[in-house]
């Protein structure tokens, strides 16, 4: 008997209702957390000019991916790091996708992953 399960994976646009599209195959909850928290959000970069993936030698405390659309923060050149206010372009640090989530936004679109009970 396996232990495998499938773990729905939903899609809406705001607005209306939740459809399913896919899923995850896997052998825990825990695990297709962790599955979709990379799969939302490798390649971030592909999509948009403005969200970089920065680490503690890029001059963030945080690392992760960072959404600078709505400004750049200021870089030190002096000090190789950016100003306090970078924390406020962080769209998902790396800590989170590890640990894993069930939910992902974008823009108008929402993705649920669900437990199959």
């Amino acid at each position: 008997m396996s232990k495998f399960k499938d773990y729905p994976i939903y899609k809406k646009r705001d607005g209306q209702s939740f459809k399913k599209i896919s899923g995850i195959y896997t052998d825990s909850w825990k695990n297709a957390k962790k599955e979709f928290a990379n799969n939302m959000t490798k390649g971030n970069w592909e999509f948009s000019n403005d969200v970089i993936w920065l680490d503690k030698e890029g001059g963030v405390e945080v690392e992760g991916w960072y959404d600078f659309s709505g400004g750049q923060a200021l870089y030190n050149e002096e000090t190789s790091k950016y100003e306090d206010n970078v924390i406020d372009f962080l769209l998902c640090s790396k800590a989170d996708i590890d640990k894993g989530f069930s939910t992902w936004n974008e823009d108008v679109y929402t993705w649920e992953l669900r437990k199959n009970n």
